[in-house]
């Protein structure tokens, strides 16, 4: 599971607000110190300029962010530098962005002319131009401020204009609110402030900003996955140490796991699943995330029924598939889908070799990626071309280099982001989808099924990434993740039957020594004084129950997802090679099928197939074989 999605939001975000942030009208430099769960992060530095613009009076200003996260032993380093230039009257006239979330950094530059704006993208020496109509005026930065000082007197005034959000490569409409005027103590001295809600389209959530007498920020804050994160003004020193980064603790990371009320039985192959999702703040309106694999019912202010249905892919569709307007942005390489790389090209074709159907073609590819890609959170985003060099990064980099390798083998292709279910919980992911005929099959290189991906997901916001990462991060992904909590209504399997479940159903029944999960449909019974333990453990642990012992003999039932591809055997051999490594093999039962045991002196494991998971019984610690096999005796699966 990975939570690399969750990052790039932040930074986008923040990016966003800082490039929005009013300057002052001499040459300044201000540095800001950005915090989350209390911890400093990182930085934000700002720059303007009116006298560096030489002709035509340009008016120049830049913003510099950086982040630095530790968890676990992974350090995550995000950066950011925009820089943009405005005619003497405000109006925007051209954005230079660059954003680094990996070992390359991708560019833009944005052209404002006369109702069209000109982009240039590139990364990893590939350069890529694309244009965009629009209307009215646009505003830079000094602009913005310059209205705020104008029209915003006190609590109640609003502004409302319009910009180019870098991050997106969009035109977004903005809008500040002034709510009330509030005292600050900054760098160590009290100002009066004007509390005000920002609102930038493209961003898809809103902000608090304060701002002193002259409109310029002195404080921000904004909802995160990990919390409201804070950016507020400090000096050059206090800023820089802040760039060392911070360890969050746990429970900032644990808002974005959401523990489920009932685990789900072999998730991969559900064709159906009902969902009620609740706000933690209802104080925004529900955005759109409808699409054809799920649909929204009931909702009120703080919660929203969804459906989600397995999408079945059309039959003999072909490959490669013709360009047209409709699907374009879905074929064409752009800055992050390097789809025209010549060696990334080559390995596609290469994998799909003399297959001409679409769907069996994707497969190949999404098979590569699954066996060539190694998780990595230090690779928050990345350009194909170094995921393919590299061969390392999180859900993001799974989906996006697939996402590549399907255009270059002529299958359109977009990334999706949202939550899927895994071990107990729903947690942020990423996953490709597939355009087959008028129908996007999701498809997924890290969390796989047996075919097309399964429905217990629901994404919040998809995109071609034509017009760069932060349009897969705005919109519902900005409003929702880390923001939810979920429960489980129904759900169906490969047979129809839908299994709804009630809203006081206990996870799981202990009666003396025996555990039941009639959700998973399985039960078994502990040694004689023995204790039950890690009853209630989601991802990324895979264990459904534990039992202590005496002398620290431990022991535990867990569930498995072998690759989908491999043989029956193979798969519980690849199982338990990486749990009892040099252990002894040998058949035998458990739950009324024969399955795979592997033992060493101190550690043994049996693995059960059912479907296209498996069930593992493992034990560590004096006799860890005759536990097992204890277990197995006393395991029990019912569906």
């Amino acid at each position: 599971m990975k939570r690399e999605s969750t990052l790039v939001r932040i930074i986008l975000a923040i990016a966003a607000l800082a490039a929005m942030t009013p300057a002052a009208v001499p040459p300044t430099e201000k540095w800001f110190v950005v915090t989350l769960g209390g911890t400093p992060v990182g930085y934000v530095r700002e720059s303007s300029d009116p006298a560096s613009g030489g002709p035509g009076g340009l008016y120049v200003s830049e913003s510099e962010m950086k982040m630095v996260l530790n968890r676990l032993g992974n350090k995550v380093e995000i950066g950011s530098l925009s820089r943009t230039e405005e005619s003497a009257e405000g109006r925007l006239l051209s954005v230079a962005y660059e954003m680094r979330a990996s070992m390359l950094s991708t560019k833009s530059r944005a052209v404002i002319g006369n109702g069209q704006i000109e982009i240039r993208s590139e990364a990893g020496g590939k350069s890529y131009m694309r244009t965009i109509p629009y209307k009215g005026i646009l505003l830079g930065p000094e602009g913005v401020r310059r209205l705020s000082l104008e029209k915003i007197k006190g609590p109640g005034d609003h502004i409302e204009f319009q910009t180019f959000a870098a991050e997106t490569e969009s035109v977004t409409a903005g809008r500040q609110t002034a709510l009330a005027w509030e005292p600050l103590l900054i760098e160590g001295r009290e100002i009066r402030a004007l509390k005000v809600e920002e609102m930038l389209e493209a961003a898809g959530a809103k902000s608090l900003s304060w701002l002193d007498e002259r409109r310029e920020s002195v404080r921000q804050e904004m909802p995160t996955p990990f919390g409201t994160a804070q950016i507020v003004a400090a000096t050059r020193d206090q800023a820089l140490q802040a760039a060392g980064g911070g360890s969050l603790p746990e429970e900032i990371f644990a808002r974005s796991i959401i523990k489920t009320n009932v685990r789900l039985p072999r998730a991969r192959t559900l064709d159906y699943l009902k969902l009620r999702i609740t706000r933690r703040d209802a104080s925004d309106e529900w955005p759109e995330f409808e699409g054809p694999s799920q649909k929204a019912g009931a909702k009120t202010a703080a919660t929203l029924e969804l459906e989600t249905r397995r999408i079945v892919p059309p039959a003999e569709m072909r490959r490669p598939v013709a360009v047209t307007d409709a699907n374009r942005e879905f074929l064409v390489p752009n800055a992050y889908i390097q789809s025209d790389d010549p060696e990334l090209s080559k390995t596609a074709l290469e994998i799909v070799g003399n297959e001409t159907e679409l769907w069996p073609a994707a497969l190949r590819l999404r098979r590569w990626v699954s066996e060539n890609m190694h998780f990595d959170l230090g690779i928050a985003f990345a350009p194909s071309t170094e995921l393919f060099k590299n061969r390392r990064g999180t859900c993001v980099g799974y989906a996006t280099l697939l996402a590549t390798l399907l255009r270059a083998a002529g299958i359109p292709s977009r990334v999706a982001i949202g939550y899927v279910y895994a071990l107990g919980m729903f947690g942020g992911h990423a996953w490709a989808e597939v355009l087959a005929g008028d129908a996007w099959i999701p498809l997924d290189a890290a969390i796989v099924g047996p075919e097309a991906a399964d429905p217990a997901r629901f994404y919040l916001g998809r995109s071609s990434l034509y017009a760069g990462g932060g349009s897969l991060t705005g919109g519902a992904t900005q409003q929702l993740l880390g923001q939810i909590d979920v429960r489980i209504l129904a759900y169906a399997g490969p047979g129809g039957r839908v299994v709804e479940v009630p809203e006081n159903a206990a996870p799981y029944k202990i009666e003396a020594d025996r555990y039941a999960n009639p959700w998973l449909g399985v039960a078994l019974a502990k040694p004689k004084g023995w204790t039950f333990i890690k009853l209630d453990t989601v991802w990324p642990e895979a264990t459904v129950v534990g039992m202590e012992g005496p002398e620290g003999a431990q022991a535990e039932l867990q569930e498995a997802y072998p690759m989908p591809w491999l043989g029956p055997q193979e798969a519980l051999r690849q199982v338990l090679a990486r749990l009892v490594p040099g252990g002894k093999e040998r058949s035998i039962k458990a739950g009324g099928r024969r399955g795979l045991f592997f033992e060493t002196a101190e550690r043994a494991a049996l693995a059960v197939p059912d479907g296209p998971q498996a069930w593992v019984l493992i034990a560590k610690g004096r006799n860890a074989g005759r536990i097992v096999e204890f277990l197995a005796q006393n395991f029990r699966i019912s569906i």
